[in-house]
């Protein structure tokens, strides 16, 4: 097994592991590294052996400092060891959720909530949030994989999490999107409102958030185009072709979000007032000046220099 190369960086970590001892079990849930789950008796590591290419939208050395960074607040697995071809991480216990559990309330709920925890902890955006990259207890949730994150833009990050609802990430066509997995607008406002903290997806804050995140989904489409174009292989060059057809504004996404839209506004009976929309705006642009402010308190106070120069 090729893990097993790699039984000498695991022993720096565990060098009291018996060798014979120790099992290494690949993990298929990563896209961007290769991933195994190192056991010896009852314990665990996880081993991360780094992908041959970084498609030029993320520096490995600057993951690893993200990655630290993000266990120092409280988010992710510790970092144990490093050396050239991957690291070595705390495991954590859990199960990915599968793309049906996330759309509950309850797990919507979860998600939002921890998203929200955290923005606000660190200043940062996940922006690969999907289910292969969450870890669920009873109790507890945990966020995976940062070497995507960057600057806090929440909206954007909301919106990539939307998109992601697409991807089953199962089967053997793994490149394609599922246009009905899509949340529906009641989900999405629900979604909202507890990242807001407003209760049950109601009030013109919300639905003016959730304007702003449906301004980024293209955006995120694009941004996935160009990691998918930036290491040709068959897989990629699948998922590339069939996301670009996402990025036309006659989609069929587009398409139904338009006709929900207006059904939601027919059973309202009224639309709010060029008034009403204008303060609703203002309170909603309020909320954005005073998230990015927390979040450049949190990378002024908490980020090492090597981080901030993202």
């Amino acid at each position: 097994m090729a893990a097993t190369r790699f039984l000498e960086q695991v022993l720096r970590v565990r060098p009291s592991w018996r060798p014979s001892k120790i099992h290494f079990q690949h993990l298929t849930v990563a896209c961007s590294n290769t991933v195994y789950k190192v056991a010896c008796g009852e314990e665990k590591l996880l081993l991360r052996v780094y992908g041959s290419d970084d498609h030029g939208l993320f520096r490995r050395p600057h993951e690893v400092e993200r990655a630290r960074y993000v266990a120092s607040c409280g988010f992710g697995p510790q970092v144990l060891h490093t050396f050239e071809e991957g690291r070595i991480e705390q495991w954590l216990e859990g199960r990915s959720p599968t793309y049906e559990e996330i759309r509950t309330e309850e797990s919507i709920r979860r998600i939002a909530c921890k998203l929200r925890e955290f923005h606000d902890r660190t200043g940062l955006n996940h922006n690969d949030l999907h289910h292969n990259n969450m870890l669920m207890t009873e109790r507890e949730l945990h966020l995976l994989d940062f070497e995507y994150s960057n600057s806090l833009d929440p909206t954007y990050d909301i919106a990539n999490h939307f998109n992601e609802w697409m991807y089953p990430y199962t089967g053997p066509n793994q490149h394609l999107y599922q246009l009905g997995l899509y949340p529906s607008l009641a989900q999405r406002r629900l979604f909202c409102s507890y990242y807001l903290g407003s209760p049950r997806g109601k009030g013109a804050v919300v639905d003016d958030f959730l304007a702003e995140v449906e301004k980024r989904r293209q955006d995120s489409h694009e941004f996935w185009v160009r990691w998918a174009d930036s290491t040709p292989s068959s897989f990629n060059r699948d998922y590339a072709d069939a996301r670009r057809k996402l990025l036309s504004p006659s989609s069929k996404l587009v398409a139904e979000e338009r006709a929900e839209q207006g059904q939601q506004g027919q059973a309202a009976g009224s639309s709010p007032s060029a008034e009403v929309g204008n303060v609703a705006e203002g309170i909603c642009q309020t909320f954005r000046i005073l998230l990015q402010a927390q979040a450049r308190s949190a990378q002024e106070t908490r980020l090492r220099p090597s981080v901030q120069s993202a």
